[in-house]
C-alpha cells in the first residue's frame, strides 16, 4: 500500500502531475491544517516537527483580480494540473477539462477545451513528456502566477471578497480570527471550516504564546493588486516559527515549493477528522 503521505519539492505546474504519477492528489489545508492540529493536540515533538515545523504550499487557490479575491479549497484548478504546453504566445498549464467544469459549477463558456496536447512535468530525472487528453490551456507567467481573464475570473464557483473588507498584510490577533466558535475573518471562513479553523487557531496562538512569545500570528498575505487579468497562485501554510502565516503572494513556479501527495482515501479521511 501507499504511503498516504509524500512531500514533493518544485513548482506546481510540474509536481501536481507527478504527484498523480504516484497515485496521490495535490492535498491542501483540509489535510495539511487538519495534520497540524493533530500534532498541537497531541504534543509529540516529532508530529510537532512534521507539520509546524515546515511550511506546505496547498491545493487552495489564490485568485486576485483588481481589488477582489477569490479563495478556493481544494481547488480542481491546481489538483487537476496536467503539466506545461509550450505554445507560440508563451507558456501554458494545461489543465484537465473535467477539472475546470468542477472549479466552475460547469460554467466552461470562457475555458476553451483543446482535445490534445502534449506536455512536460516533473523534477529532475523524473522528468517526462506525454500527450493528454481534453484540457485547458491557461497562460503561465513562469515562475509567479497563472493568468485568468476577467472573465474566467467570475467564472470560479466561489464568492469574491474586495481586500478592504478584511485584514491583510500584518499579523493578526486571535480575536481577528475566530470569536464564540465562528470564524469571522473571510478568507480562513471561504476556505475550510469552523471545525477545523477555530480549534487551530486556539492550539496555534497557545503554542506560538509558549514557544515563541508570540500575540499575533495566522495573518494573510497577499500579492499586489493585479489590473487587467487575473492571478492564480497557491496559498502557503507557514511555519509556527513565521508566525503560521497563510501567504498568498509566493510565485507558483517557484522551485522551492513544498507539495503535499495523499492518496485519495487519506485525504477523504483526513478531511472528516
Amino acid at each position: 500500500m501507499l504511503d498516504p503521505f509524500h512531500v514533493e519539492v518544485g513548482a506546481i505546474p510540474f509536481v501536481v502531475p507527478l504527484l498523480r504519477d504516484g497515485g496521490r492528489v495535490f492535498a491542501g489545508g483540509s489535510v495539511v491544517l487538519a495534520e497540524r492540529l493533530r500534532a498541537l493536540r497531541s504534543g509529540d515533538a516529532e508530529q510537532i516537527s512534521a507539520w509546524c515545523s515546515n511550511y506546505f504550499d496547498l491545493a487552495d487557490a489564490c485568485i486576485t483580480f483588481e481589488d477582489q479575491l477569490k479563495a478556493q479549497s481544494d481547488s480542481s484548478l491546481l489538483t487537476g494540473i496536467r503539466g506545461v504546453v509550450g505554445t507560440s504566445d508563451g507558456s501554458c498549464v494545461a489543465v484537465d477539462a473535467a477539472a475546470v467544469s468542477r472549479a466552475t459549477n460547469d460554467d466552461m463558456r470562457y475555458f476553451p477545451v483543446m482535445d490534445s496536447e502534449t506536455v512536460s512535468y516533473g523534477v529532475g530525472a523524473a522528468a517526462v513528456s506525454r500527450p493528454v487528453q481534453s484540457v485547458v490551456l491557461l497562460k503561465y507567467h513562469d515562475p509567479y502566477f497563472i493568468e485568468l481573464s476577467g472573465d474566467q475570473f467570475t467564472s470560479v464557483a466561489v464568492k469574491a471578497v474586495r481586500r478592504p473588507d478584511f485584514v491583510h498584510g500584518r499579523d493578526m490577533e486571535e480575536s481577528e480570527l475566530v470569536s464564540g466558535g465562528v470564524i469571522i475573518h473571510p478568507v480562513y471562513r471561504a476556505l475550510w471550516p469552523a471545525e477545523l479553523v477555530v480549534p487551530l487557531v486556539s492550539e496555534t496562538f497557545r503554542f506560538n504564546r509558549e514557544e515563541h512569545g508570540c500575540n499575533t500570528s495566522m495573518g494573510v498575505y497577499l500579492a499586489r493588486e493585479p489590473q487587467g487579468s487575473a492571478k492564480m497562485r497557491a496559498f502557503c501554510a507557514g511555519r509556527l516559527d513565521y508566525w503560521s502565516r497563510l501567504v498568498g503572494g509566493y510565485g507558483i513556479g517557484d522551485d522551492d515549493l513544498r507539495l503535499l501527495g495523499v492518496v485519495e482515501s487519506g485525504a477523504a479521511g483526513a478531511a472528516k477528522k
